[in-house]
């Protein structure tokens, strides 16, 4: 592995005097990337799409953002949805494209066809607790076998001249607590960097992350950054995870979605200041732009895949429970300007604050979906 060898490297925190005319704000070195703030989207399968990432670099605070997973076989073939998955422009900067495959070919495959196309960072998804792609020997199902997981991420960063990180959970369940040697491995593989998340894959998305587990795990390497994920929904959630931890950064998925503006918030608090609610406006043109900018890529059909981000943002946009239900049912673009102008009229209105989506779950034990 002598090419991994020379692409060692090592995640130093940084102030970056471009991202404030105040207090500093602190980055991160990753790789050749100096991203300007320790705050990551990380990836929803569903919902981080190209204008949901604009939308949230454009309320400001996001150090890098990473795609919905990509199957890297459908990336190779260019299937319609692998290519809407990896879909970006100039505004969405930085990226990084996650791809996942139980195949090293197909990884090495896709990591070139990124490196060829200028993506500028590849992640590979050990995370995952979804059955259909762990029986594909993919997701978290590679963390079961901790030799053939960094073979398969050192062929990675062998092939291509990118940062190659790997977002993981800290093991398959409490008799497989596999992160900590994973992450220590990957490192001397020459990983550029490596995301965990809280939970092991037995516990899906329920329970709470161990954070014991992830300091262990950020111990366990010597300079890669190791970034956390899990149960990071308020700016207090954040600041403790970095003290509990020591991690390089944080990686916010369903956070960003009950409250878009968490980004703005931790840069604010990091600055000194008071993190500011947003207006009624703000939040209306919130709702608008994300629309608008979905249906710049997906066209008419932008009406469904719109649907399910309803249950997220009803409590943080202001949208009355009754629109909310109709916002999750609409069918054209007409009827969502209708809604969205009652919206704007009834703003306020709301009373419950538990967003829809957490009453909702997944139906099943983990081991079904």
């Amino acid at each position: 592995m002598a090419a991994a060898a020379e692409h060692r490297n090592t995640g130093q925190a940084t102030a970056d005097p471009s991202c404030s005319a105040g207090p500093q704000v602190t980055g991160l070195q990753i790789g050749p990337r100096s991203l300007q703030t320790r705050y990551f989207l990380a990836p929803l399968a569903g919902y981080t799409h190209l204008a949901f990432r604009i939308m949230l670099r454009r309320l400001g605070g996001v150090g890098l953002a990473t795609t919905d997973l990509v199957q890297a076989r459908m990336l190779l073939s260019e299937t319609r949805k692998s290519l809407e998955l990896v879909a970006t422009n100039d505004e969405d900067r930085p990226l990084s494209v996650q791809i996942f495959s139980g195949c090293p070919g197909d990884l090495v495959g896709a990591a070139r066809w990124l490196q060829d196309r200028g993506y500028e960072g590849i992640d590979i998804n050990m995370g995952c607790p979804v059955a259909r792609i762990n029986g594909a020997g993919g997701g978290a199902r590679l963390m079961c076998d901790v030799a053939g997981a960094v073979e398969m991420v050192a062929r990675v960063i062998d092939a291509v001249d990118l940062p190659v990180t790997v977002k993981m959970r800290l093991g398959w369940d409490d008799n497989r607590i596999t992160a900590p040697e994973l992450a220590a491995r990957l490192e001397d593989a020459g990983t550029a960097a490596v995301t965990v998340h809280g939970r092991t894959r037995q516990q899906g998305f329920g329970g709470t992350v161990c954070r014991r587990l992830l300091r262990e795990t950020v111990q366990a390497v010597r300079r890669m950054p190791v970034i956390a994920n899990g149960d990071i929904r308020t700016v207090h959630d954040a600041q403790t995870m970095f003290a509990e931890t020591g991690c390089a950064a944080v990686a916010v998925g369903r956070g960003a979605m009950l409250d878009p503006w968490i980004f703005r918030r931790l840069i604010q608090a990091e600055r000194g200041e008071t993190p500011s609610d947003p207006s009624p406006d703000e939040q209306m043109a919130f709702l608008i732009d994300h629309f608008s900018l979905m249906r710049q890529q997906h066209g008419d059909y932008s009406c469904i895949l719109f649907r399910k981000f309803a249950a997220w943002y009803g409590c943080v946009l202001g949208i009355p429970e009754d629109l909310e239900d109709r916002l999750r049912r609409f069918e054209s673009v007409a009827e969502f300007d209708e809604i969205t102008e009652q919206v704007r009229r009834r703003h306020g209105e709301r009373r419950r604050q538990i967003p829809t989506a957490l009453i909702r779950v997944p139906d099943g034990p983990v081991s079904h979906w």
